[in-house]
């Protein structure tokens, strides 16, 4: 496979990152503890097995299947995020600065450990929509989320630093990046102090995946682009 193919490989997988998240689909519910608009999130980052309880009455059981159904198309998001956070990190990894390969292959780690993480919270989150509720529950599942956020901006931050490294037009995703990883790790903390919803979260997510439809377009359409602005990469 050449260096090209490659490109619009990670471009396309970009492109299918995008049409899923669309396919996930949102919603919002009324009444969710924690001032949270989004089910899911509710109870990612859920606080207590009340709230879990909470949750699953929300508009009369409606919030619960949602997340049902989210659960379940989730398995194969996460599938699809974990190929394209890796094959995008080593294609980065592969940039002949000093750092690049250490960064590189620590941001696809740190996408591995939040899918690995990602399941483990469906896995707690499927024993409380089923019924189990209990503070024990809830921590599993709240700790695991933040967890895997954490990661998630991790990746983002050295993925976004790797990508302003070039001094190129990919600064405008890279900056997309830094900024997914600026809002989503104060979210992180911020929650960790004191659980609640955090408009740093979603803003960070819609900020991610402004930077993934933008390389999607330049990968799979001007892959050259990528090749030909950085004459230091090793093909």
């Amino acid at each position: 496979m050449n260096t090209e193919t490659e490109v619009r490989l990670v471009g396309g997988l970009a492109f299918l990152f995008v049409l899923y998240s669309l396919w996930m689909g949102q919603v919002k519910i009324q009444g969710l503890p924690g001032g949270y608009p989004n089910p899911v999130l509710a109870l990612e980052l859920v606080k207590n097995g009340a709230d879990i309880d909470a949750i699953n009455q929300a508009e009369g059981g409606k919030a619960r299947a949602f997340i049902r159904a989210s659960l379940f198309k989730d398995f194969g998001y996460i599938f699809v995020y974990t190929l394209l956070f890796v094959f995008l990190s080593l294609l980065l990894s592969r940039m002949n600065f000093s750092w690049a390969r250490g960064a590189g292959w620590i941001a696809a780690t740190c996408a591995v450990v939040a899918a690995v993480l990602d399941l483990i919270e469906n896995r707690g989150m499927l024993r409380a929509i089923a019924g189990e509720v209990s503070d024990s529950l809830a921590s599993n599942i709240r700790y695991s989320s933040l967890a895997k956020w954490g990661f998630l901006f991790i990746f983002s931050l050295l993925v976004g630093l790797l990508l302003v490294s070039r001094r190129d037009l990919f600064a405008i995703p890279a900056l997309f990046f830094l900024l997914a990883a600026l809002l989503g790790l104060s979210g992180v903390i911020m929650n960790l102090l004191r659980p609640r919803f955090y408009w740093m979260f979603p803003a960070a997510i819609m900020s991610l995946g402004i930077a993934v439809s933008v390389l999607a377009v330049v990968f799979i359409f001007w892959p050259g682009k990528f090749l030909n602005k950085l004459p230091a990469f090793v093909a």
